[in-house]
């Protein structure tokens, strides 16, 4: 894996693996394993070359080890999207800050990330050249990872497939179910005596664990249960209706739980359509955080997911993989709450 040495006019000469190899006192075939993983070399003499070649400034010509490796240097990443919501996700800041994590990620470990438009068939990723793939919020026996499987790619998800064995699989996850526990009981501490589930469709593994928590909840509590589904696009509208449906129930909640910002927005304008005052006759949380809760016109408590390091860890858990390097298979991340106005 050799660097060009060639110094060209008005600029310093590059750093080759000749120069580590003296730096270093091996040979440039030692150079040549550490840098790229192979061969038989100790550990100790792998990180010595490898943190000399950092210190002398090697820079890695990635074109000529992705050629050499049979590479393209490429990864992916997707959303599996069900019919009517690919016009929905994109503007998601969830999305966007997995998104941005990712991309830092990939330039600083030298590849390519190629988003996958939302909507985009399995059948159509047939001729693009990956090394690998993410796939964020993997619905039940998701396509694009029976892709990526298919094709013997490695893969990694955010968020778990919910009809898989999560024990085999590649993941990086929130605990859902804890976190929804956390809100429950914010909610509790500030007063709440009936609360209310807005959940998304259940072919997601958040929505299982959410709603599992909230019967656990209400069993430990007393009470009977008050949860919509909403398997229709995840819109504010969608939340709108359903908490329309909870405030005008015979027993209407005094806090609602909204798994998605946009539902929690939603709920916001069904409070104000029915002259119910927030916090005071209605608390609402919502099960993850972004630009729609933190601007809304009550600031809305939410579920700080770290999505921009669910992006970042779930790329070298990828690139680990491909690499050939030890690296866990599961990765839960710990998130936070919010608190706001709202609550």
């Amino acid at each position: 894996m050799a660097s060009d040495t060639k110094e060209a006019p008005g600029h310093p000469r590059k750093v080759g693996i000749k120069d580590i190899a003296r730096a270093a006192n091996v040979s440039t075939t030692a150079v040549s394993y550490a840098l790229n993983g192979t061969g038989r070399l100790d550990e100790q003499t792998r990180l010595r070359v490898i943190r000399i070649a950092d210190q002398i400034g090697y820079r890695v010509n990635r074109n000529a080890l992705n050629l050499r490796r049979r590479k393209s240097g490429v990864l992916a990443i997707a959303a599996s999207v069900p019919e009517g919501l690919s016009s929905v996700l994109p503007s998601m800041d969830f999305f966007m800050q997995i998104w941005h994590g990712a991309v830092a990620a990939s330039l600083k470990r030298g590849y390519m990330l190629l988003l996958i438009p939302f909507g985009t068939a399995p059948k159509d990723l047939e001729t693009v050249p990956v090394d690998g793939g993410i796939v964020i919020d993997p619905v039940a026996n998701d396509p694009l990872v029976g892709h990526f499987e298919a094709n013997g790619l490695p893969y990694v998800t955010i968020g778990r497939d919910a009809a898989r064995d999560p024990e085999p699989a590649w993941w990086v996850d929130n605990d859902h179910g804890t976190l929804a526990l956390q809100a429950f009981r914010h909610l509790k501490e500030r007063g709440a005596r009936r609360i209310g589930l807005i959940l998304a469709a259940p072919s997601y593994a958040y929505t299982v664990a959410t709603r599992a928590a909230y019967l656990d909840w209400i069993a430990q509590e007393g009470g009977e249960p008050l949860m919509v589904v909403v398997e229709e696009a995840p819109t504010s509208t969608a939340g709108y209706n359903a908490a329309l449906a909870m405030l005008d129930s015979p027993k209407p909640p005094d806090a609602i739980y909204a798994a998605i910002d946009r539902f929690a927005v939603g709920t916001l304008f069904a409070a104000a359509a029915r002259g119910i005052s927030v916090p005071q006759d209605l608390k609402i949380v919502s099960g993850n955080d972004g630009i729609l809760t933190r601007t809304a016109h009550i600031p809305i408590t939410a579920i700080d997911l770290v999505p921009n390091r669910l992006g970042r860890e779930a790329i070298e858990m990828l690139l680990d993989r491909i690499e050939g390097a030890a690296s866990d298979r599961h990765l839960i991340l710990n998130g936070r709450i919010e608190v706001r106005a709202s609550s």
